[in-house]
């Protein structure tokens, strides 16, 4: 039973013999264990050592309660010392993996057909955290359901939070889809444009396109745990800092129509009058207009007085 303190079988019997008769001497212990006498006094030596006897002429037992609380003490000490010391051990185990198999910190993945399967996969994984940069060209099909893949994500406690780029919420539907992920809990903000594309899964692992132009698509790098995955990472978070709210609104803008309301979400979003019309397919006059009745709504002479009333009033 006191194995877990590091008391052998042995000698917890010959304690327990102690407790049980504190006047017996080592060669009647010895005797009844059926020992020899030398090895019950290393074992009354041992105890002696870890608190549970002491000398004074002979072996005298300690109470339990006292000696054992102290030896669990010492124990919870010894082993806080080793968790304190696992972060060391695992940052030296990591350089040393590195160095003997430098090919798993960074992995080539090439291939359309590839990256998007392995994108898929390394999304899917997260357990806590998903961080990405938006941005096109994609290697996902034309038929992928962005939705349907992240709301199991979402639905298991995974936060996720995503900065997209002006371009990439400017793709027909793409501010929709945006708004029913947020409606699911996804964070989602936007720029107007990112340096590069980038998943990263639990801080563990990540996916970074190698190059910004239409061949993004066709070779990306996957990133394991390292200096280098931190640095993506805090990267993200600058850019994230830097980055506007997109998606629901907080308060339902009543005082709007619904396309002055969709109108106002592009603005807010980033979208320029072109976007918006083309979005809508409505004209630019008619978008002017639009654009108009939503500053008079909100008492705005100038575009960016127009954004600080509806943020104000919760409408972005």
């Amino acid at each position: 039973m006191l194995r877990a303190v590091g008391v052998s079988e042995f000698d917890e019997q010959v304690y327990r013999a102690l407790l049980r008769n504190p006047d017996i001497t080592p060669a009647d212990v010895a005797a009844g264990l059926g020992a020899t006498v030398r090895r019950v006094n290393a074992a009354l030596i041992r105890l002696t050592e870890v608190g549970l006897v002491r000398r004074d002429g002979g072996y005298t037992p300690n109470n339990p309660e006292t000696a054992l609380t102290a030896l669990l003490r010492r124990r919870e000490t010894e082993l806080d010392t080793i968790r304190n010391t696992m972060p060391d051990l695992a940052q030296d185990y990591r350089a040393g993996s590195l160095t003997a198999h430098r090919a798993q910190l960074v992995e080539l993945v090439t291939g359309v057909d590839e990256i998007a399967g392995r994108s898929i996969e390394v999304y899917q994984s997260a357990q806590r955290e998903v961080l990405a940069f938006e941005r096109p060209p994609y290697a996902v099909p034309r038929d992928f359901d962005e939705v349907a893949t992240e709301a199991p994500i979402l639905e298991r406690g995974v936060s996720l939070r995503v900065i997209y780029s002006a371009e990439a919420l400017e793709a027909d539907g793409k501010l929709d889809i945006v708004r029913a992920l947020v409606a699911l809990g996804e964070q989602a903000r936007t720029l107007p444009d990112l340096p590069l594309k980038l998943v990263i899964v639990d801080r563990r692992v990540a996916r970074v396109s190698l190059t910004t132009d239409a061949y993004a698509t066709e070779m990306v790098a996957v990133i394991h745990t390292s200096g280098l995955l931190d640095a993506l990472v805090a990267l993200f978070e600058a850019y994230w800092q830097r980055a506007h709210p997109v998606g629901a609104t907080v308060t339902e803008p009543v005082e709007l129509s619904a396309d002055e309301a969709r109108v106002l979400g592009m603005l807010g979003a980033g979208f320029k009058d072109e976007s918006i019309a083309r979005h809508l397919g409505a004209s630019m006059r008619t978008t002017g207009r639009r654009v108009s009745s939503i500053m008079d709504v909100l008492g705005a002479s100038t575009r960016f007085q127009a954004g600080a009333q509806a943020v104000r009033r919760g409408w972005l």
